[in-house]
């Protein structure tokens, strides 16, 4: 019993702990006016998946299906805070390499921190670099930056 008054208190004093029950469920209406069908609810969660099908990508010499090689443009974002506007938010896009700088670009300059650039696969053609980015802050800032390094990609066909 002394433990569960202590934690109220704490939580009091400095705030619900991020993805805490007591912030508002997500509405994803930001995210799905900006990504549209790309966008699945799970609680305080909004995920965001656009699956790379412009991609011709072989993999040892066969060609494999972009859900195999995770060849997608990924972002999630959990609404953090009781009125909804404040939020995290964590991703992963598979890029071809001419679309590396553009993209860390337009996420840098929404102040989005990258946090790996790397490959998943030997053997692969073309190479993917997988990019992974993270950040804290308000949900329609990191949205909208976020869906501009979406459009920073060669093939825009597959972010609309």
């Amino acid at each position: 019993m002394r433990l569960v008054w202590m934690m109220c208190i704490m939580a009091l004093i400095f705030g619900a702990p991020a993805g805490d029950a007591s912030a508002r469920p997500a509405d994803c209406k930001i995210e799905k006016s900006l990504f549209k069908s790309n966008v699945q609810q799970e609680g305080n969660v909004c995920n965001v998946h656009i699956k790379r099908s412009d991609l011709n990508v072989s993999l040892m010499g066969r060609h494999l299906s972009p859900e195999l090689m995770d060849l997608a443009l990924g972002a999630t974002f959990e609404h953090t805070d009781p009125q909804g506007a404040k939020g995290a938010v964590t991703g992963e896009f598979a890029l071809l390499e001419d679309e590396v700088n553009p993209v860390i670009d337009a996420l840098r300059n929404g102040k989005i921190n990258i946090s790996a650039v790397h490959n998943h696969w030997m053997q692969q053609e073309p190479e993917v670099l997988y990019l992974h980015f993270q950040a804290e802050g308000d949900l329609a800032s990191l949205s909208h930056t976020v869906y501009h390094a979406m459009e920073a990609v060669k093939h825009q066909g597959t972010v609309r």
